[in-house]
Protein backbone atom coordinates (compact mmCIF):
# COMPACT_ATOMS: atom_id res chain seq x y z
CA UNK A 1 0.00 0.00 0.00
CA UNK A 2 1.13 3.23 -0.86
CA UNK A 3 0.91 6.84 0.88
CA UNK A 4 1.52 8.22 -2.78
CA UNK A 5 -1.97 10.11 -4.60
CA UNK A 6 -2.02 10.41 -8.07
CA UNK A 7 -3.90 13.24 -9.75
CA UNK A 8 -4.31 13.74 -13.70
CA UNK A 9 -1.76 15.95 -14.61
CA UNK A 10 -3.11 19.58 -15.48
CA UNK A 11 -0.97 21.42 -18.08
CA UNK A 12 -1.07 24.79 -16.95
CA UNK A 13 -0.54 24.49 -13.20
CA UNK A 14 1.88 21.81 -13.30
CA UNK A 15 4.18 23.18 -15.89
CA UNK A 16 5.76 25.34 -13.59
CA UNK A 17 7.26 23.01 -11.34
CA UNK A 18 7.52 20.21 -14.38
CA UNK A 19 9.93 23.45 -15.96
CA UNK A 20 11.74 23.95 -12.48
CA UNK A 21 12.52 19.79 -12.35
CA UNK A 22 13.20 19.26 -15.59
CA UNK A 23 15.72 22.15 -16.65
CA UNK A 24 17.83 20.72 -13.45
CA UNK A 25 21.36 18.93 -14.64
CA UNK A 26 19.72 16.09 -13.28
CA UNK A 27 16.31 16.66 -15.58
CA UNK A 28 18.71 16.81 -18.94
CA UNK A 29 17.93 12.96 -19.85
CA UNK A 30 14.30 13.88 -19.94
CA UNK A 31 14.71 16.03 -22.89
CA UNK A 32 13.04 19.33 -21.83
CA UNK A 33 16.27 20.83 -20.68
CA UNK A 34 15.96 23.84 -23.31
CA UNK A 35 11.80 23.99 -23.27
CA UNK A 36 9.78 27.10 -21.92
CA UNK A 37 7.66 27.01 -19.41
CA UNK A 38 4.49 27.66 -22.14
CA UNK A 39 6.12 24.68 -24.55
CA UNK A 40 6.54 22.02 -21.57
CA UNK A 41 2.57 23.32 -21.02
CA UNK A 42 1.73 22.59 -24.53
CA UNK A 43 3.55 19.37 -24.60
CA UNK A 44 1.36 17.95 -21.71
CA UNK A 45 -1.73 19.20 -23.03
CA UNK A 46 -0.84 17.01 -26.55
CA UNK A 47 -0.02 14.54 -23.98
CA UNK A 48 -3.39 14.82 -22.28
CA UNK A 49 -5.43 14.91 -25.54
CA UNK A 50 -4.03 11.38 -26.72
CA UNK A 51 -6.14 8.14 -25.56
CA UNK A 52 -3.45 5.82 -24.90
CA UNK A 53 -1.19 8.41 -23.08
CA UNK A 54 -1.56 9.70 -19.35
CA UNK A 55 0.51 12.13 -17.50
CA UNK A 56 0.04 11.61 -13.55
CA UNK A 57 1.58 14.04 -10.59
CA UNK A 58 2.22 12.16 -7.99
CA UNK A 59 1.75 13.76 -4.52
CA UNK A 60 2.58 12.82 -0.92
CA UNK A 61 0.47 14.76 1.80
CA UNK A 62 -0.43 17.17 -1.26
CA UNK A 63 3.22 17.86 -2.08
CA UNK A 64 4.35 16.51 -5.62
CA UNK A 65 7.20 14.04 -5.23
CA UNK A 66 6.98 12.69 -8.91
CA UNK A 67 5.73 13.25 -12.31
CA UNK A 68 4.80 9.77 -14.23
CA UNK A 69 3.70 9.40 -17.34
CA UNK A 70 2.19 5.80 -18.37
CA UNK A 71 0.96 4.43 -22.07
CA UNK A 72 -0.28 1.85 -24.05
CA UNK A 73 2.65 0.89 -25.82
CA UNK A 74 0.81 -0.71 -28.99
CA UNK A 75 -0.57 2.60 -29.58
CA UNK A 76 2.55 4.01 -29.20
CA UNK A 77 6.06 3.86 -31.75
CA UNK A 78 7.54 2.23 -29.34
CA UNK A 79 5.26 -0.86 -30.61
CA UNK A 80 7.47 -0.98 -34.04
CA UNK A 81 10.67 -2.03 -31.91
CA UNK A 82 9.34 -4.66 -29.47
CA UNK A 83 6.78 -7.74 -29.24
CA UNK A 84 4.44 -5.73 -27.68
CA UNK A 85 2.67 -8.28 -24.57
CA UNK A 86 -0.93 -8.20 -23.72
CA UNK A 87 -0.88 -6.39 -20.30
CA UNK A 88 2.01 -4.04 -21.22
CA UNK A 89 2.00 -0.67 -19.67
CA UNK A 90 4.68 1.93 -20.78
CA UNK A 91 5.84 4.10 -18.32
CA UNK A 92 8.21 7.26 -17.75
CA UNK A 93 9.02 8.18 -14.00
CA UNK A 94 10.60 11.80 -12.87
CA UNK A 95 11.36 11.46 -9.49
CA UNK A 96 11.20 15.24 -8.03
CA UNK A 97 14.53 16.71 -6.69
CA UNK A 98 15.31 15.65 -3.06
CA UNK A 99 13.19 12.64 -2.86
CA UNK A 100 14.06 9.15 -2.37
CA UNK A 101 14.19 7.66 -6.34
CA UNK A 102 14.12 4.13 -4.81
CA UNK A 103 11.03 4.56 -2.12
CA UNK A 104 8.91 7.22 -4.53
CA UNK A 105 9.55 4.58 -7.44
CA UNK A 106 8.45 1.39 -5.14
CA UNK A 107 5.32 3.33 -4.35
CA UNK A 108 4.59 4.36 -8.13
CA UNK A 109 5.14 0.53 -9.54
CA UNK A 110 2.87 -0.67 -6.18
CA UNK A 111 0.10 1.50 -7.32
CA UNK A 112 0.70 0.90 -11.23
CA UNK A 113 0.38 -3.26 -10.05
CA UNK A 114 -2.73 -2.55 -8.12
CA UNK A 115 -4.36 -2.50 -11.63
CA UNK A 116 -5.00 -5.84 -12.54
CA UNK A 117 -4.91 -5.79 -16.48
CA UNK A 118 -1.02 -4.54 -15.71
CA UNK A 119 1.01 -7.84 -15.98
CA UNK A 120 4.19 -5.45 -17.33
CA UNK A 121 5.91 -2.25 -16.92
CA UNK A 122 7.72 -1.46 -19.97
CA UNK A 123 10.25 1.45 -20.02
CA UNK A 124 12.76 3.17 -22.12
CA UNK A 125 15.27 5.22 -20.68
CA UNK A 126 18.43 6.89 -22.20
CA UNK A 127 20.97 4.02 -22.19
CA UNK A 128 23.49 6.66 -21.27
CA UNK A 129 21.92 6.93 -17.83
CA UNK A 130 23.54 5.37 -15.88
CA UNK A 131 22.45 6.06 -12.73
CA UNK A 132 18.02 5.15 -13.35
CA UNK A 133 19.48 2.04 -15.16
CA UNK A 134 21.29 1.20 -12.00
CA UNK A 135 18.01 2.38 -9.98
CA UNK A 136 15.88 0.07 -11.82
CA UNK A 137 17.99 -2.63 -11.66
CA UNK A 138 17.89 -2.41 -8.01
CA UNK A 139 13.70 -2.27 -8.03
CA UNK A 140 13.88 -5.35 -9.96
CA UNK A 141 13.75 -4.43 -13.55
CA UNK A 142 15.47 -6.51 -16.14
CA UNK A 143 17.53 -4.76 -18.91
CA UNK A 144 16.60 -5.34 -22.36
CA UNK A 145 18.22 -4.12 -25.77
CA UNK A 146 19.15 -0.97 -26.84
CA UNK A 147 17.32 0.82 -29.26
CA UNK A 148 16.87 4.22 -31.00
CA UNK A 149 14.02 6.43 -29.95
CA UNK A 150 13.61 9.64 -31.76
CA UNK A 151 16.96 11.57 -31.01
CA UNK A 152 18.30 9.23 -28.16
CA UNK A 153 19.77 5.67 -27.18
CA UNK A 154 17.19 4.16 -25.20
CA UNK A 155 17.68 0.65 -23.23
CA UNK A 156 14.64 -1.24 -22.73
CA UNK A 157 13.34 -1.65 -19.65
CA UNK A 158 10.94 -4.19 -18.09
CA UNK A 159 9.04 -5.30 -14.88
CA UNK A 160 6.64 -8.30 -14.55
CA UNK A 161 4.05 -8.25 -12.23
CA UNK A 162 5.37 -12.04 -10.74
CA UNK A 163 9.12 -10.20 -10.55
CA UNK A 164 7.16 -7.23 -8.50
CA UNK A 165 5.27 -9.45 -6.36
CA UNK A 166 8.30 -12.01 -5.35
CA UNK A 167 10.14 -8.91 -4.58
CA UNK A 168 7.44 -7.20 -2.62
CA UNK A 169 7.00 -10.72 -0.77
CA UNK A 170 10.86 -10.99 -0.23
CA UNK A 171 11.17 -7.30 1.53
CA UNK A 172 7.77 -8.55 3.54
CA UNK A 173 5.53 -5.74 1.91
CA UNK A 174 3.44 -8.46 1.10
Amino acid sequence: MTDLTFRPLRPAEDAPLIHDWVTQPRGHFWGMADKSVEEIRDIYAFVDSLEAHWAWMVERHGQPVALLQTYEPEHDPIARAYAVAPGDLGAHVFVAPGQDPLGVGAAIFDWVFADPTVQRLVGEPDASNRAILHRLEQSGFELGDRIRVGEKDARFVYLTRERFTSLLAASGRR
